[in-house]
């Protein structure tokens, strides 16, 4: 289902008229699914094509290319454009630092000629962020309200000063103890350590002791800014196994972290952007998962399905995932059936642990 505050911005994202950059966050994905797709004897960066897309998430970045729409993935770096956009297009992102870093790198783009089109909802600041585009960068531009939508066109920007963006470009070390890993705004609990991640972490012993079968291989699955994969040799003797480790995530803003920290550890890590591995093919004999459950705004029930179904792919026949989540997820019980045995291995602190072979 699409977004509200995209139906707004679709007449400008479907051919449009001028060159048009259109900034593409995980918001994104069923807006681009409604979008036509281009002729496949068209080339992407031709005249007549006026859309690019800068995104973060791959899964975005791949129908793109199925479209044949001209389409970056990255973590929002706006120095590769094909074309000098005379419009931008933005929903604003769920996080504020994210909004702000896109609404300042928008404003030196357009650089007082072109326009920045923006659309969201009033629980979602949009308004505040309004405001500020004109009172601090300084534009011209208003506002205006349809049912529950806003959306607004703004130029003319003079570019004063630049809102806070909690200096989103560079990567920071936000936990005072070892490993000092990298985050950034953008990735899940950038600047904190997950409860249940650590939850996972501390049962794995206790999990792997009453599991017969050797590992070799690991997957991270859903990597973030890779805590799982820097401190899982920490319960799990790694240095006794010949043990690589796989560590996949669909943001560029979290693969451009788990990069980062992978020099954190002298053990074999492969850092990949995909789809909920679906490009994968590699069978893994331990699987660690902390699946989102979130799409943006929306509490997207259909992620915890996809990520079983790959994981059900993915695991060897002698193989072990072990998935946490919050307490009110609830696994679809057709797809645990799909396992030979699954089990939930505790609850605690309002999550839950559960192990599929």
């Amino acid at each position: 289902m699409m977004d509200s505050s995209f139906s707004l911005l679709i007449p400008y994202l479907q051919q449009p008229s001028i060159p048009t950059l259109w900034l593409a966050d995980e918001n994104a994905l069923n807006t681009l699914q409604a979008l036509t797709a281009l002729p496949i004897e068209e080339p992407k960066h031709s005249s007549s094509n006026r859309l690019h897309i800068v995104t973060n998430r791959y899964d975005i970045y791949q129908l793109a290319q199925q479209k044949n729409i001209s389409a970056e993935f990255n973590d929002f770096t706006l120095s590769s454009l094909p074309f000098i956009p005379e419009r931008i297009i933005y929903r604003i992102s769920k996080e504020k630092p994210l909004t702000h870093y896109l609404f300042n790198q928008s404003a030196q783009l357009l650089n007082h000629s072109g326009e920045l089109i923006v659309s969201g909802k009033k629980q979602e600041g949009i308004k505040g962020y309004a405001d500020n585009l004109s009172k601090i960068i300084g534009c011209q531009g208003k506002l205006k309200k349809t049912k529950n939508d806003y959306f607004g066109i703004f130029s003319q920007f003079e570019n004063n000063a630049w809102l806070d963006d909690q200096q989103y470009a560079q990567l920071q070390q936000p936990f005072a103890q070892a490993p000092k890993l990298y985050s950034k705004p953008g990735v899940f609990g950038w600047n904190k350590i997950d409860q249940g991640t650590e939850l996972l972490l501390s049962t794995l012993p206790a999990i792997l002791d009453n599991h017969p079968h050797t590992i070799h291989n690991i997957l991270d699955l859903g990597c973030g800014y890779g805590w799982i994969f820097t401190n899982v040799e920490k319960y799990f003797p790694i240095e006794k196994h010949a043990v690589h480790i796989t560590a996949t995530d669909n943001n560029a803003t979290a693969i451009v972290c788990a990069h980062e920290n992978t020099k954190q550890s002298s053990h074999d890590i492969i850092v990949v952007a995909d789809d909920c591995a679906s490009q994968i093919q590699t069978l893994y004999d331990l699987i660690l998962c902390n699946p989102p459950f979130h799409q943006g705004f929306s509490h997207d029930k259909s992620l915890t399905r996809k990520f079983l179904t790959q994981t059900k792919r993915l695991l060897s026949p002698t193989g072990i995932a072990v998935f946490v989540v919050n307490d009110f997820v609830k696994f679809p019980i057709e797809l645990l059936n799909q396992f030979t045995d699954h089990h939930v291995v505790t609850t605690k602190q309002g999550f839950t642990i559960v192990a599929l072979h």
